[in-house]
């Protein structure tokens, strides 16, 4: 998300290059000088392997060669995946990417519509539709964060995944390909576009907004929800009109998902969920208002999405237009949410009665236009012809 705007997974120790430099410090030294050499290499390699970057990279910056341009939005996974697709030469936007991915079809509220609901979820549900744009995924996900009690785990956990993160990312950069991270200034998406020593260059929102983006030690990512990194290295070729195809199945398997978290609910169940928080004054003003802008985003991304859809595949118009038009008033009705608690409700607009009201209305509008949406998608699924 654009906090501001609006706010808020190696390289080897080289042991090539040091055996080589063992063998002519071995024929250049004296018989007396070998045990230091041969000490000083053990030490210098033992280092590498504890670090798990190169000496050279360890003190040299390395950039990917291209111009990375972060993409401005709320929804900060798709925002970084575009900028790196777009880095990668995939001819894309947002609204492909949130698209294919389904996380346009995705809603997935708290009790108190807390600030994770549209991050708190399985991200690997996101990947396959990668794919259909033109790229292979290659995705490290943590299990561990600060805040875990160790109860007799290796104390060391989550920094070594934190490690895994850094020596993929570093080897993904030295390839010259950008990818992105978990957390590089807050619990927020961000690509990687660089190492400095053990430091990321990161490009985020802060860019849009003109704020500076100091380098970021790699065991300083804000990563509640675990280290991530997100590569794509290879190309994929896949016809048009079968990724359309998979992009519906998928946008169906994102509105039936379920998280199995039963602080959260998704789909139609929701909406109820949000209804029920506004309804008895457990919305969070900072979650809901964070929350408004993220799926107000989505919903217009699935309309403006499914309207290409419906454009390129004329076999399957007539129920695509059906979900167009049922998308149109989920995206209108989101975004009157979204206009009622503008982000952040630093006033606590979600404490007015009046304003509460009006937007259990429109989230009630947004269900039902939804659930019209989705019987339309199911029938351009049974209609899609098979080549």
């Amino acid at each position: 998300m654009d906090k501001i705007i609006g706010r808020i997974f190696v390289r080897n120790g080289s042991r090539a290059a040091i055996a080589i430099g063992i063998v002519a410090i071995t024929m250049m030294c004296s018989a007396l000088a070998r045990p230091a050499a041969a000490k000083k290499a053990s030490s210098v390699n033992a280092g590498s392997r504890e670090r798990g970057v190169s000496n050279m990279t360890a003190k040299k910056t390395v950039k990917v060669p291209m111009k990375v341009e972060y993409k401005r939005g709320w929804l900060t996974w798709v925002a970084s995946t575009t900028g790196c697709l777009r880095a990668l030469g995939v001819e894309c936007d947002n609204v492909d990417v949130a698209g294919y991915s389904a996380y346009a079809f995705l809603i997935n509220v708290h009790d108190s519509v807390h600030v994770s609901g549209p991050t708190a979820f399985d991200w690997g549900l996101l990947l396959p539709g990668i794919c259909g744009l033109g790229r292979s995924t290659l995705a490290f996900h943590g299990a561990h964060c600060k805040c875990d009690p160790e109860h007799g785990r290796d104390p060391n956990a989550f920094r070594k995944e934190l490690r895994a993160v850094y020596d993929l990312v570093a080897r993904e950069i030295q390839a010259r390909r950008p990818c992105v991270i978990w957390g590089p200034y807050d619990p927020d998406f961000g690509i990687a576009v660089g190492v400095e020593g053990e430091k990321y260059l990161v490009e985020s929102w802060k860019r849009v907004v003109g704020e500076p983006q100091p380098p970021v030690p790699f065991d300083q990512l804000v990563t509640p929800s675990g280290a991530y990194v997100l590569a794509f290295p290879t190309e994929v070729r896949m016809a048009r009109a079968e990724a359309d195809r998979r992009a519906i199945y998928h946008a169906l398997e994102m509105l039936n998902y379920r998280t199995g978290d039963p602080q959260y609910a998704t789909g139609q169940a929701a909406y109820d969920r949000w209804i029920a928080a506004l309804d008895t004054g457990k919305a969070e003003a900072f979650g809901n208002s964070y929350n408004a802008q993220c799926w107000a985003e989505a919903r217009r991304f699935a309309h403006e999405f499914l309207s290409r859809l419906a454009a390129r595949n004329p076999r399957a118009a007539e129920p695509l237009r059906r979900a167009v038009t049922a998308y149109a008033d989920v995206a209108e009705a989101m975004g009157d949410v979204a206009s009622l608690f503008p982000f952040p409700d630093s006033r606590k607009m979600v404490e007015d009665p009046k304003r509460r009201a009006e937007a259990i209305e429109a989230l009630r509008a947004a269900k039902a236009a939804e659930a019209k949406a989705a019987e339309a998608l199911a029938q351009a699924a049974a209609d899609w012809p098979r080549e």
